[in-house]
């Protein structure tokens, strides 16, 4: 008996000792990604959630753990909920398609069905107004509706917010990190260049397939509102840029289905592409230090080059992985902060300093292109005391968070000036 009860209590004892390192190891984990979100952590208490919150590219960020119910028992979910920067005017809610949702459809339930195949039978599209929601979905931003469902299965897009439960108590960093980015860049891309709603019908004849689909394009290329135009954009103007001319093949009847997916595939291809040079960075003269000759890339030609007007971040990502990724750089740039660190998710589980750089801005934006500068672990307390100073510093580029406009440079030295 008495041998049983040591058991029941090491029993104990083990599931309480897991239990609270499970705990550190979220508790840890959201710190991180909110200290690379820039965004709060409220740890909870007995009556509140954990919760990350805070205000990314104008979107209302929240991420917290409940539990729901499942018959007899319940499961933790890491709830992610991301508010767009404006509600839309549709009345519209967006789920995958499941069984139950095809039952349902078959029993008279209602679905608005937007003439793309494959968009119909993938998704559930809801609205109080069919013919707005038919224009609202055009082929770009179905695209966009598509891999964001098939990438967070179960999600719910309505006309406020982007919700997802993802399975258990989230304890990976970057899993958050790449989470909540994917669901802002989502959010930012549902309401951009969304504009007065003419009564036009929707047309399959050539002109208008031509109109839509240059529309279309401009819509993959950008976040902007169309009331200002920028560099990413196809028109019959003259430019310095080489105009892309689509050709649409004239019949005397054309399948809307076909033409549909001639749209989808002409925009896959091109969002394989970028052929287009992005607007200049502009950087104050006072920012501007000397240094001493090297291979070293320009500083403001790299972000000209990553962060220019209209840029995705697939096509920041393939840029700098193609022509940036390990180069060896010298830079000069104002230092912002400095914080020690334990391990890093990009530095590696070694202890050591990370310096923050602005080195760039963008023109027309208040939005500082920043680098993270890797340095031994004991150079925080000189460097401290320079904060604020332009600072030369060198090392290997590691990273880029086309997200945040962040470049990571691991190696690190400061130069003597």
């Amino acid at each position: 008996m008495e041998f049983l009860i040591i058991v029941i209590m090491i029993g104990i004892g083990i599931a309480v000792a897991t239990a609270q390192a499970n705990k550190r190891k979220i508790s840890d984990a959201w710190n991180e990604a909110a200290s690379q979100l820039r965004i709060r952590h409220n740890q909870g208490d007995l009556f509140t959630k954990r919760e990350l919150y805070g205000k990314i590219k104008q979107c209302h960020v929240k991420v917290t753990i409940r539990n729901k119910s499942q018959g007899n028992h319940s499961a933790k979910y890491t709830l992610y909920d991301v508010a767009y920067p404006q509600p839309l005017p549709f009345g519209l809610s967006l789920k995958e398609q499941t069984a139950f949702s095809g039952l349902k459809k078959f029993l008279g339930g209602q679905d608005i069905e937007v003439g793309d195949p494959k968009f119909d039978d993938f998704v559930v599209v809801k609205s109080h107004d069919s013919t707005q929601a038919k224009r609202f979905l055009h082929p770009a931003r179905r695209l966009y509706v598509r891999r964001i469902l098939s990438m967070h299965s179960g999600a719910e897009i309505t006309d406020s917010n982007v919700k997802w439960d993802s399975k258990g108590a989230e304890g990976n960093s970057g899993t958050l990190v790449s989470n909540v980015k994917r669901l802002v860049d989502f959010a930012v891309n549902m309401v951009s260049e969304v504009e007065q709603q003419n009564d036009e019908p929707i047309g399959t004849g050539t002109d208008t397939s031509s109109k839509r689909l240059r529309d279309d394009i401009e819509a993959v290329f950008t976040v902007r509102d169309r009331s200002e135009p920028h560099i990413y954009r196809i028109d019959s103007g003259k430019e310095s840029v080489e105009p892309i001319h689509m050709e649409i093949e004239e019949r005397e009847s054309t399948d809307p289905t076909d033409v549909f997916d001639r749209i989808e595939q002409d925009i896959e291809e091109l969002l394989q592409t970028d052929s287009v040079t992005p607007d200049a960075i502009e950087v104050p003269p006072e920012n501007r230090v000397e240094l001493p000759p090297t291979n070293s890339p320009d500083v403001h030609d790299v972000c000209h080059n990553l962060f220019g007007a209209g840029k995705i971040s697939f096509q920041i990502n393939e840029t700098f992985k193609q022509h940036y990724e390990g180069m060896e750089v010298q830079w000069a740039g104002k230092l912002m902060r400095v914080d020690c660190y334990p391990f890093d998710l990009v530095f590696g589980n070694d202890p050591g300093t990370k310096a923050e750089f602005a080195v760039a801005q963008l023109e027309g934006e208040s939005h500082l292109v920043k680098a993270v500068l890797q340095l031994p672990a004991d150079a925080q307390e000189a460097l401290s005391e320079r904060t604020g100073e332009t600072i030369v510093f060198a090392g290997t580029l590691m990273k880029c968070d086309s997200f945040m406009r962040v470049l990571f440079v691991g190696h690190g030295r400061i130069e003597s000036r």
